[in-house]
């Protein structure tokens, strides 16, 4: 292996750490900025009032998150 080869292969390596760190990153900005940006969005409506409650008793009341009944006794 000469020279040439052992300093192609480093930059291969730093490159697709460089690639990695970069992309890392990115998700690391992405996250909270997306979460934010829902987060004011849904308080925009409420604050407009477009989040209005539900009129009487709704059978969805006594639904569990997956969808089973619970029955309260």
């Amino acid at each position: 292996m000469t020279i040439r080869e052992s300093a192609n292969c480093a930059f291969g390596v730093a490159r697709l750490a460089f690639d990695a760190g970069a992309a890392l990153l990115s998700v690391a900005v992405a996250v909270p900025v997306a979460f934010a940006a829902g987060e004011a969005r849904s308080m925009a409506h409420a604050a407009r009032g477009d989040i209005t409650p539900a009129t009487g008793p709704s059978d969805s009341e006594h639904v569990h998150d997956l969808g089973t009944v619970v029955e309260l006794i």
